[in-house]
């Protein structure tokens, strides 16, 4: 019995004791697991803000390509300049650019060099962007992931489909003396008004066109255009419809309204055609910016404060006759215009335009039209 009461008693130690062990093995491999987990997610993160850097840098410097030498230059100093200021990718991850290719085709292999590039500018329209490898350090795991873990991040970004003309553009003539101004320029344009018999278009002067899908040119008209209404298609080169664009006292007035719609301000009157429902405001409504500080903005613009404008040469045109179109310019609304009531063309700064030139447009210059949206964006291939 004693014997018996012995043994007994020597086998339930020995069962502590292997649940002891079996509780150790346990802990360590969840620990293990646990760690292998951390050091995983810390690898994803890295890997995610690494992509994410890549895409905000390709769709930045594909919006530089305009078919010129400076374009390919514009992408590479915006690529670099988009992961420098970006303060919430810098935060977290130490980002850095290795390159900046281009490409004719989406599938080229290899991509160009911006040297290469420069002398075929025409032709370019992708840009990849490809981030310095970032290693992250393994610290729990690293019997399973190693001591360190590291890779870099490719995107590549293009021009949306282009157009053989441009449609919908913004239905202002802007006369300037310099067809092709510097990137960056500040301009301030005046409304400019027919007199019936011609129309005089001064240097940084604006005039709106008469369009098919509009009839008449009063106030209403004057100002559903300059908020955007799309209808009218053109090519570089053609001529286009000037107008005597409303009357002379509210006609800056009126294109100053419509413009403001951009800005989330919506005038009374005009058939109650400028709503939200017809013309969306910008997402970014700050005054005062470059154009630059708005596309890498959070949130970022939604594009309608830029808007694509034929630029004709200065001059006096007879009324209702054609003015050729010498160039499109991209122009980027910096402020709201200022309105009053009353005689506004003889009230300065009312119907004045105050822009930043942003580059010239990225459309081809001859060929048939083909309707659709002519504004050109970005967008991420891969």
């Amino acid at each position: 019995m004693v014997f018996n009461e012995t043994k007994l008693a020597h086998d339930r130690k020995g069962e502590r004791g292997s649940i002891t062990i079996m509780a150790a093995i346990f802990a360590l491999l969840l620990l293990l697991m646990v760690g292998l987990t951390i050091d995983i997610s810390r690898i994803y993160m890295a890997r995610q803000e690494l992509q994410r850097a890549a895409d905000a840098a390709a769709l930045t410097a594909a919006r530089e390509l305009n078919g010129g030498p400076g374009g390919i230059d514009a992408a590479v100093t915006q690529a670099i300049n988009r992961i420098a200021n970006d303060q919430g990718l810098r935060a977290k991850t130490a980002v850095a650019i290795t390159s900046v290719e281009f490409a004719v085709n989406l599938n080229d292999d290899p991509y160009m060099s911006a040297a290469s590039a420069r002398n075929v500018a025409s032709t370019i329209n992708y840009v990849k962007v490809t981030t310095a490898s970032t290693t992250t350090t393994i610290l729990f795991a690293s019997s399973a992931l190693g001591v360190s873990h590291s890779e870099s991040k490719q995107a590549v970004a293009g021009k949306s489909v282009e157009l053989a003309g441009i449609c919908d553009f913004y239905p202002a003539a802007v006369g300037l003396t310099n067809p092709t101004p510097a990137p960056g320029t500040l301009m301030t344009l005046k409304f400019a008004q027919g007199s019936g018999n011609t129309a005089t278009i001064n240097n940084f002067d604006y005039i709106v066109l008469d369009v098919p899908c509009i009839n008449g040119n009063g106030d209403t008209e004057t100002a559903i255009l300059a908020a955007g209404e799309p209808c009218a298609c053109s090519t570089l080169g053609a001529n286009i419809h000037m107008t005597p664009s409303s009357n002379f006292g509210n006609g800056g007035a009126a294109a100053g309204d419509g413009m403001n719609t951009r800005f989330g301000v919506y005038a009374n009157g005009y058939g109650n055609n400028l709503n939200a429902s017809n013309y969306a405001s910008d997402t970014n409504v700050t005054e005062n910016i470059t154009y630059n500080q708005y596309i890498s903005s959070n949130p970022e613009g939604n594009g309608r404060r830029v808007v694509i404008a034929p630029i004709i040469a200065p001059g006096t045109y007879p009324s209702d006759t054609d003015g050729r179109i010498l160039a499109w310019g991209k122009f980027f609304l910096k402020n709201m215009m200022y309105v009053q009531n009353g005689n506004c063309a003889n009230n300065p700064p009312c119907g004045y335009m105050t822009v930043e030139y942003v580059e010239e447009a990225n459309i081809g210059a001859t060929g048939t039209v083909s309707c659709g949206s002519g504004l050109t964006t970005s967008v991420l291939y891969k």
